[in-house]
C-alpha cells in the first residue's frame, strides 16, 4: 500500500502527497502510544505542579508554626524582678531576635542533613520588633488589672466596705447635722455682729444727750433769777436823770450768762441731734444687714428640712455586703442629730422682731427731736425775755417744754433707760450659751492649733537631704512617663487638697470638721460605687496598696506623742518606706506625703469621732453649743486616736463599732476618696518601679512581632511557579529554585 501512495505520488504528485498526508493520521497502527504519551505527559505535568503546590503549602503551614513557636520562645524570656516584685511581664534578658530564629529553625530537620527531606526548608532571614511596652499607661495598667482582678474584690469588700457599712447612717445624719449648724453658726455670729453694734449705737446716741442733764440745771437757774433779773431793770429803769444804774453790772452779768448758757444748751442739743441722725443712720443699715443674716438662716433651715444630698453615706450603708458589722448605736441615738438640727429654729427672729427694733430706732431718734426743738425753742424764749421784763411766764413755759422732752428721752435711753436695757437683756439672754461656747471653741481653737503644730513639725523634721535624691530621681522619671504618653504634666490641684490638710487648713475647727465630713461622704460614695461595679480603679488601688511599701506608722511615736523626738521618724523618710504615699499624693518633699497621710487620717477621725460628740453633747441643748462641744470631743478623741494607731498599729473604727483599722486600710480609703488620679498617678507608680528595679519600662517589651523569611526547595517547576507567584495565586517568589515567603506574626503577654 506504500508502494502504491507512491505510485500514485508519481502519477499525479500532488493529489497523491495530499492523500498521504491525512492518512497518516487516520491510522490505527501505534495510536494508543502516542496518545498514552501525550496523556502521560498531561498528567506528570499535573502531579509535578500538585506535588510541588502541596509541598508548598505544608511549608507555609510549617513556617507559620515555626514562626508561633520563635514568638512564644521570644516572650519566654521576661524580666523575673519585674514579675515576682511588681506581678508585670515585661521581656528581658536574652536577646530576643536570637531567640525567635534558634526557637524557628529548631522546628525544622537541618539541611544539611543526609537522607529524603520531603521539604527542605532554610531560614532566610528573621528579626523581633517591639509593639507594646510597659511604659504605656494603657498597657500598664492592663497588666495591673489582670494581676488583681481575682483579689481585689474579695479583699476590698471584706476588709474595708464591711466595716464602714454600718455607720454609713450615723455618718449621713452627722453631716447634715454639722453642715447646717456651721452654716447657722457663721450666720448667727455675723447676725449678732451686727445687733450688738447697733445696741453700741443706740448706747452711744444716749450718751451724746447726757450732756444735757447738767444744762437743764444752768438753764434752770436763768429761769430762777429772771425774776430778779426784770427787778434789777425796773428799778434802773425809773432812776433819775442824774442817777446812775445801780444794777448795770447784775443785769449784764445774768443776761451774758443767761445767753451763754441757753446757746450752750442748744448746740448741745443740736450735737446730739446730729450724732443721733448719723448713729441712727448706720443702725438701720445695720440692722438690714443683720435681717439679711437672719433670713439666711431661715433659707438654710428650710434647705435643710427640703433635702440632703448624702447619697454616698445611704448607698454604702443599704449596701447588702458579705461579712458586714453591726452598730451599736440605737434609733434614739439616732434621733438626736434630727432634734439638734430641728432646735436651729430657734435661732430665727421673725420679721416683727425687725419691725420692732426699727420703729425704736426711728423713735429714739424722734424723741431726741423732741429735745433739740425745746432746746431751741427755750434759747428763743431767752432771747425774748432777755429784752423785756414780762418773759418769765414764757420762760418758764420753755424750761418746762426742755425738762418733758429731756426726762422722756433720758428715762427710755439714759436713766434708767428702761430701752436699752430691755435690748441689753435680750441680747444677754440669747448670748446666755455664748460664754460656755466660745470657751469650747477656744479649747477646739488650742487642740486644732496642736495639730498643726504637730503636722508642721512633720514636714521640718531634720535630715531630709539625704533622702532628698530618690525623690527628685522618680519625679524625673515619671515626668518622662508623662512625656512618653505624650500627655502634658498634670496640675497638681487635686494632691494639693491634702496638702490643705499637711499645712493645717481653715483656722476654725469647727470648718475643719465640717471639711472632713465632706470628705467622708467622698470616701463613703467611692466604696459605694465601687461596690456597684466600678471596679477598674479598685483593682489599681489594690494594686498599689499590695505590690509597694508604706510607711510604718511606729516611726511616728515621738512626732504624735510630742515628746520632741524626731529621729525615728527623719530616719525612716527613704523611698521605699512610704512608696504608697509618694504614690497617692506625689509631694517631692520626703516627709510630706507622710504628713499629707496622717492629716488626712486625722480627718477621716475627726469626722468619726465628731459623729459620736453630737450624741455625746446633745443633753447641753443650743444647738451651737453642742456643735462647738460635738466639735471639741471629736479634736480630743481624734487625737488620742492618732496616738493609738502609732503605738499599736490599728485603731477602733468607732465606738459604735468594734472593727479595727490599720493604717494600711486608711491608705486603702484614701486612694478611693482621690479618684483614679489620672495619668500622674500612673506615671508615679512606673517611676517608683522603675526606680526600685532600674528598669526601662518604655523598653520593657509585653507585645512583640516577629517577621521570618524562610524558603523550600522547588522539585519541579519553578518557571511555572514564578508564573503563580507574578499573578498572585501564590504569596510568595520563587528565587534560585527555591519558593521564598515572609510570615509576620505577633504575640503578647495579655
Amino acid at each position: 500500500m506504500i508502494g502504491h501512495w507512491r505510485k500514485g505520488w508519481h502519477a499525479d504528485g500532488g493529489h497523491v502527497c495530499r492523500r498521504a498526508r491525512l492518512s497518516i493520521w487516520r491510522r490505527e497502527d501505534g495510536a494508543v502510544s502516542l496518545y498514552l504519551i501525550v496523556a502521560t505527559a498531561a498528567m506528570l505535568l499535573f502531579t509535578s505542579l500538585l506535588i510541588d503546590y502541596a509541598r508548598i503549602a505544608a511549608f507555609n503551614r510549617q513556617s507559620e508554626l515555626a514562626a508561633q513557636s520563635g514568638i512564644r520562645s521570644a516572650l519566654s524570656a521576661y524580666d523575673e524582678k519585674l514579675y515576682e516584685q511588681y506581678g508585670l511581664f515585661g521581656a528581658g534578658g536574652t536577646d530576643r531576635s536570637e531567640l525567635f530564629a534558634e526557637a524557628a529553625e529548631n522546628n525544622w530537620p537541618d539541611e544539611s542533613g543526609n537522607g529524603f527531606r520531603l521539604l527542605r526548608i532554610k531560614r532566610e532571614a528573621s528579626h523581633v520588633d517591639i509593639q507594646e511596652v510597659l511604659g504605656n499607661q494603657t498597657v500598664f495598667t492592663r497588666q495591673v488589672l489582670e494581676e488583681m482582678k481575682y483579689k481585689a474584690p474579695i479583699d476590698f469588700t471584706m476588709e474595708i466596705a464591711s466595716r464602714f457599712a454600718p455607720i454609713g447612717t450615723a455618718m449621713k445624719e452627722a453631716s447634715a447635722t454639722i453642715g447646717v449648724l456651721e452654716d447657722v453658726r457663721k450666720l448667727y455670729e455675723e447676725r449678732e455682729r451686727h445687733l450688738e453694734r447697733i445696741a453700741g449705737l443706740q448706747s452711744k446716741s444716749a450718751a451724746s444727750a447726757s450732756k444735757l442733764d447738767g444744762a437743764l440745771q444752768n438753764v434752770s437757774s436763768i429761769v430762777s433769777g429772771y425774776g430778779a433779773y426784770a427787778s434789777w431793770r425796773q428799778a434802773d429803769a425809773s432812776r433819775g436823770e442824774d442817777e446812775e444804774p445801780k444794777h448795770a453790772g447784775e443785769i449784764a452779768a445774768y443776761a451774758s450768762r443767761a445767753s451763754s448758757d441757753a446757746a450752750s444748751a442748744k448746740a448741745d442739743a443740736e450735737a446730739g441731734m446730729e450724732n443721733h441722725s448719723s448713729n441712727t443712720q448706720e443702725a438701720l443699715a445695720e440692722l438690714q444687714a443683720a435681717e439679711a443674716c437672719n433670713a439666711s438662716i431661715a433659707s438654710a433651715v428650710e434647705r435643710m428640712r427640703a433635702s440632703q444630698d448624702l447619697s454616698g453615706f445611704d448607698q454604702l450603708a443599704d449596701a447588702n455586703i458579705a461579712g458586714r458589722e453591726s452598730s451599736s448605736m440605737t434609733g434614739n441615738e439616732l434621733s438626736d442629730y434630727e432634734a439638734t438640727r430641728s432646735s436651729v429654729d430657734e435661732l430665727v427672729l421673725d420679721e416683727g422682731w425687725f419691725n420692732a427694733y426699727r420703729a425704736e430706732l426711728n423713735e429714739q431718734l424722734t424723741l431726741f427731736g423732741q429735745v433739740d426743738t425745746a432746746a431751741a425753742s427755750f434759747q428763743a424764749a431767752v432771747l425774748s425775755a432777755l429784752g423785756s421784763n414780762g418773759g418769765g411766764a414764757a420762760l418758764d413755759g420753755a424750761l418746762s417744754g426742755l425738762s418733758t422732752s429731756v426726762g422722756n428721752y433720758s428715762s427710755r435711753y439714759l436713766n434708767p433707760g428702761t430701752v436699752i436695757q430691755d435690748r441689753q437683756v435680750e441680747l444677754e439672754r440669747r448670748h446666755a450659751h455664748d460664754g460656755e461656747r466660745r470657751a469650747k471653741e477656744a479649747a477646739a481653737k488650742s487642740k486644732w492649733d496642736e495639730v498643726k503644730s504637730m503636722l508642721g513639725g512633720m514636714t521640718s523634721a531634720p535630715g531630709q537631704d539625704e533622702w532628698k535624691q530618690a525623690f527628685d530621681d522618680v519625679r524625673r522619671l515619671a515626668d518622662d512617663n508623662l512625656r512618653f504618653n505624650q500627655a502634658a504634666a498634670e496640675t497638681e490641684a487635686g494632691e494639693n487638697e491634702a496638702g490643705e490638710n499637711e499645712e493645717g487648713g481653715a483656722d476654725n475647727p469647727g470648718n475643719e470638721a465640717a471639711s472632713a465630713m465632706t470628705s467622708m461622704g467622698a470616701m463613703f460614695g467611692g466604696m459605694s460605687d465601687l461596690l456597684e461595679g466600678i471596679r477598674d480603679p479598685l483593682y489599681v488601688n489594690e494594686y498599689v496598696v499590695h505590690r509597694f511599701g508604706s510607711f510604718d506608722l511606729k516611726r511616728l511615736q515621738g512626732v504624735i506623742s510630742g515628746s520632741g523626738d524626731n529621729s525615728s521618724f527623719s530616719e525612716s523618710l527613704a523611698l521605699e518606706n512610704q512608696e504608697v504615699e509618694y504614690i497617692l499624693y506625689g509631694f517631692g518633699e520626703p516627709a510630706a506625703n507622710i504628713a499629707a497621710a496622717v492629716g488626712e487620717i486625722f480627718a477621716a477621725r475627726l469626722a468619726i469621732r465628731t459623729m459620736e460628740g453630737f450624741v455625746e453633747c446633745r443633753a447641753l441643748g443650743h444647738p451651737l453649743l453642742v456643735l462647738a462641744a460635738a466639735v471639741l470631743y471629736g479634736l480630743e478623741k481624734a487625737v488620742a486616736d492618732l496616738v493609738t494607731l502609732s503605738e499599736t498599729g490599728k485603731v477602733q473604727l468607732s465606738k459604735y463599732v468594734p472593727a479595727e483599722l490599720t493604717y494600711a486600710d486608711y491608705l486603702r480609703v484614701f486612694l478611693i476618696m482621690h479618684g483614679s488620679g489620672g495619668q500622674a498617678r500612673t506615671a508615679r507608680m512606673i517611676a517608683v518601679i522603675e526606680h526600685d528595679t532600674g528598669a526601662d519600662l518604655s523598653l520593657a517589651a509585653t507585645g512583640l512581632s516577629g517577621e521570618m523569611t524562610s524558603s523550600v526547595n522547588l522539585w519541579f517547576l519553578p518557571g511555572l511557579m514564578r508564573s503563580f507567584t507574578a499573578a498572585g495565586i501564590l504569596n510568595g517568589k520563587v528565587k534560585d529554585g527555591r519558593y521564598e515567603r515572609t510570615q509576620t506574626i505577633g504575640s503578647s503577654y495579655g
